[in-house]
């Protein structure tokens, strides 16, 4: 039988067991990850520190998720770096718990090393641990002083939260673009990394007008400029937008919601000149409230929440 968190123990002191209390915490985070501090640093030595700090751990979605607070301090030594090559090690932090046959109940710091390759890839994280973060290690290293980090800080995600704004392509050029009609052109990637399936939002906002129009009130003259959104090199599915200008410089916008799986991908954005004249993009960096009308070519990508 189980009793709910919150609850005092009957007379035979029953109450919340170590593995309700696991659930009870896996049902607040969609997944493990950092919660506050856990740095990553290189030192002077082969060692790496860890900053004071707590993360999400699990051992497997049955076993729930536990709150892991480490004090600060060192992971143990990795070799120097090879001659000829560099590598990556992962750093981790994981929550011992005898009964699922680890030897204490403690929470302990780690380091897997990578092998040394002209373009190394991440070694497997252990089962049970949590990253903290890849440090690529160059060849001939003598102290891990000279790792640098390979990627963002793996975040743990409170049930329901955002995770805002994900990355951003602005381009803030002033130009003309190409004139030839159906030529694609595949433009202004964003990389990014969601920790679990999330409903990602893509948006695109332009300020053009048509490079053939002779003045802001010739409608003689148009471009039929198009955008698209990809995903890792694929349209989505029906996220084009048609936008039409004449020689006044307008603003159009576009968005597009769609599920996005766990991981890191690319998004970009693919255009084209559907007819007419070539486009002319309009951009100006003032930002009082007339000239920042010009807003050039703007790409943001958002987080809407988890997948139901």
């Amino acid at each position: 039988m189980a009793t709910a968190l919150g609850v005092q123990p009957d007379s035979n002191g029953n109450g919340v067991t170590p593995e309700v209390h696991r659930m009870i915490i896996a049902a607040q985070w969609h997944n493990t990850g950092v919660i506050d501090g856990l740095g990553v640093t290189g030192r002077s030595d082969l060692q790496y520190d860890v900053a004071a700090g707590v993360a999400v751990c699990s051992k497997g979605d049955a076993d729930g998720k536990t709150l892991a607070y480490w004090p600060g301090g060192q992971t143990s030594a990795v070799s120097a770096g090879d001659a000829s090559n560099p590598r990556i090690d992962l750093v981790w932090i994981t929550a011992h718990n005898p009964k699922a046959g680890d030897a204490d109940n403690s929470v302990v710091v780690g380091v897997t090393q990578g092998t040394p390759a002209a373009n190394p890839v991440a070694p497997a994280l252990p089962a049970g641990c949590t990253l903290l973060r890849s440090m690529r290690v160059p060849a001939n290293a003598t102290a891990t002083s000279s790792a640098t980090a390979t990627d963002s800080i793996n975040y743990a995600i409170p049930y329901g939260a955002s995770l805002g704004k994900l990355g951003e392509n602005w381009d803030r050029r002033d130009f003309t673009g190409d004139s030839t009609a159906k030529k694609y052109w595949y433009e202004q990637p964003i990389t990014f990394t969601l920790p679990t399936d999330r409903l990602v939002e893509f948006q695109f906002k332009v300020n053009y007008s048509s490079a053939t129009a002779t003045s802001w009130e010739d409608t003689a003259h148009r471009s039929e400029w198009a955008v698209g959104f990809q995903l890792d090199g694929k349209d989505l599915d029906h996220s084009c937008a048609n936008f039409v200008s004449f020689g006044a410089w307008e603003t159009h916008e576009t968005s597009y919601i769609t599920t996005v799986t766990a991981g890191t991908h690319t998004a970009r954005l693919r255009t084209w000149l559907q007819n007419g004249g070539a486009p002319a993009f309009h951009y100006n960096p003032s930002t009082d409230n007339k000239d920042a009308l010009w807003c050039g070519r703007r790409f943001i990508i958002w987080d809407r929440g988890a997948v139901a």
